[in-house]
């Protein structure tokens, strides 16, 4: 069961890792993504940023839909994490369960332009469509960095 979908193109780093994990307290963590697989240095901090005694698995993001598609993983709590707003969408459309909850945590400003939420939050135009069709298909999309953060609803701030 996904207990959280959280959207950040760091993936995995020490603030996810140990804010949100004592939060959720997951069973394991599925990273879901296609750029990570070839980049040995950010598989390698991805790992080191693992808290020990939780178990964590780095996909392709076909690969993470199978795994948590697949019947050996529904009885575990996961907390799955993608790098953008696209990798969230197409990962709701292809999960054969609900998910209830996405975050939208740390997207960095590195494109001109982009639409500032919160601090270490914006959106690209394609993300708010992205979103938007996201909170279609969830019960609820918030905004925050670490779950000590103020819990917002995204509609009131696109």
């Amino acid at each position: 069961m996904v207990i959280i979908l959280r959207v950040d193109d760091r993936l995995l780093h020490g603030q996810v890792a140990f804010s949100w994990l004592n939060f959720l307290g997951p069973d394991a963590i599925v990273i879901a993504n296609d750029g990570v697989l070839t980049n040995e240095i950010q598989k390698a901090a991805i790992k080191m940023a693992k808290p020990t005694g939780v178990k964590m698995s780095i996909r392709s993001l076909k690969g993470g839909i199978d795994l948590i598609n697949d019947e050996r993983v529904r009885d575990l709590k996961l907390f799955v994490v993608v790098r953008t707003t696209e990798d969230a969408l197409t990962l709701i459309n292809n999960v054969n369960e609900h998910i209830s909850l996405v975050n939208i945590g740390g997207l960095s400003n590195r494109t001109k332009g982009n639409n500032k939420l919160v601090k270490g939050v914006y959106l690209s135009d394609q993300d708010i469509i992205n979103v938007k069709e996201i909170m279609k298909k969830v019960d609820k999309v918030d905004v925050r960095i670490v779950p000590t953060d103020s819990n917002k609803n995204i509609s009131t701030l696109i």
